[in-house]
């Protein structure tokens, strides 16, 4: 009962929320704006709904920040110096119950250009199966290592571990299920040596099927939401596609043990103000989710570890810990929050517009959205990091009260009812 209750509230919030927010958004999309434009010899006056407006400015910031993730992804890789030989680098690849995926990362890895490279894989002691297949892979390459993670329970721990039991200078992390290209390496420590702190290139689902071109095209979609908050210098550097200097991983401190211990990561590394390096062209691939519940269940988590992250820094703003760049950090995340619930508000402004029988503000978004997932995967098709898309891409629109209801879902969730624990996906290798 003590469980269930919350839960119960839990829910029934959520339905409350999502529907006050529709209302909301309805309310305030039939109120009705005047300009007016004195010109020199007549005054013009323009009157039209709130939600018209709404949308042209939404539609305007779709158009924008798809733009500017196309010209990125498009970009030439070769203005990113290529080093195949340099100093000591060490990959990490932390698992979980990966032995059946394991392999993606581990043996692309050992493809890499780059030559100076020790493969280090980190199981955990109370998952035999995934530790099997680790000593398995390091006998079958000499460049690859199993370690035993000695901070057992989370992904962080395996990382901090393996990265205390190297003296290499140079640490790169990978997913157990990433494939990761031969050049990534050689350009990642390409900007280490011209002075960067920290590589972060781009990672994405395989949209092998359905269910997983809607996980391709979510990425591509917050990759894109992403592209305006980096022109003040924040930059969404992760536990994956990462190649970063031991110095840069001190001076944050390490991952810390938390959901999403990639983004506290992230902002950390703005903190402290270190040099991140975003590369989008160059691009990694993982095993994306193949059921709804899945893709539904891993974007939770990710969504509860950022509230997690929040918390956590708004309490050191509450003990007088956080500076400038604290401020903004915490701005960025809280941002982030309200951007998502706006998209319920902005689904009934949307909605009003269709019943007025203004089609083109639902047509006009829907047709940015596609062609820049098109062209975005044109770019992976054509350098073979994928196959194509589903048919399912002409629902990227949903995403959007998707990522509101799952926000508001996950708000709730984690002041009402989460005990800590995270959801894993099931994955199956290729």
């Amino acid at each position: 009962m003590i469980s269930t209750v919350p839960r119960a509230v839990e829910h029934g919030a959520t339905v409350v929320g999502v529907l006050t927010l529709l209302a909301f958004g309805f309310t305030q999309g039939r109120e009705i704006q005047q300009y007016s434009l004195d010109l020199l010899v007549v005054s013009v006056q323009v009157v039209f709904l709130d939600a018209l407006s709404s949308m042209a400015v939404f539609t305007g910031f779709v158009a924008i920040t798809g733009l500017l993730l196309v010209r990125e992804v498009w970009s030439s890789r070769d203005a990113i110096e290529s080093v195949t030989d340099g100093p000591r680098l060490t990959a990490v690849v932390p698992v979980y119950r990966d032995h059946d995926v394991m392999a993606e990362s581990v043996e692309s890895l050992c493809e890499s250009a780059y030559e100076n490279l020790e493969i280090v894989v980190v199981a955990e002691p109370n998952d035999a199966a995934t530790l099997e297949r680790a000593r398995e892979l390091a006998n079958a390459h000499d460049r690859v290592e199993c370690l035993v993670n000695g901070n057992p329970g989370s992904k962080a721990g395996a990382i901090n571990y393996a990265v205390r039991e190297t003296d290499a200078e140079y640490v790169a992390v990978f997913d157990a299920d990433e494939s990761i290209t031969p050049e990534f390496l050689p350009r990642a420590m390409g900007a280490l040596l011209d002075g960067a702190d920290v590589f972060q290139g781009r990672r994405i689902p395989r949209p092998t099927g359905v269910i997983e071109t809607v996980a391709y095209c979510e990425r591509v979609v917050f990759h894109a939401s992403y592209k305006l908050v980096e022109l003040s210098g924040f930059a969404n550097c992760r536990s994956s596609s990462t190649v970063l200097t031991r110095d840069a991983f001190e001076r944050v401190g390490g991952y810390d043990d938390m959901l999403t211990e990639d983004l506290d990561f992230a902002h950390g590394c703005y903190r402290e103000g270190l040099d991140v390096r975003q590369a989008r062209q160059c691009t990694n691939t993982m095993e994306a989710p193949h059921t709804l519940y899945d893709l539904w269940g891993q974007r939770k988590r990710w969504r509860v570890g950022q509230i997690e992250v929040l918390h956590a820094t708004l309490l050191e703003l509450l003990n007088g810990d956080v500076d400038r760049r604290g401020l903004v950090s915490i701005g960025r995340m809280c941002s982030s929050l309200l951007g998502c619930l706006f998209t319920l508000a902005l689904t009934s402004k949307l909605l009003l517009l269709l019943v007025l029988g203004i089609e083109s503000a639902f047509l006009i978004l829907a047709a940015i959205l596609v062609a820049t997932i098109g062209l975005v995967a044109w770019r992976d098709t054509s350098d073979g990091r994928i196959d194509g898309l589903s048919w399912s891409v002409v629902l990227a629109p949903l995403l959007y009260p998707a990522f509101g209801v799952l926000m508001l879902k996950s708000l709730l969730e984690y002041g009402l009812s989460w005990d800590g624990t995270w959801y894993h996906v099931e994955k199956t290798g290729s």
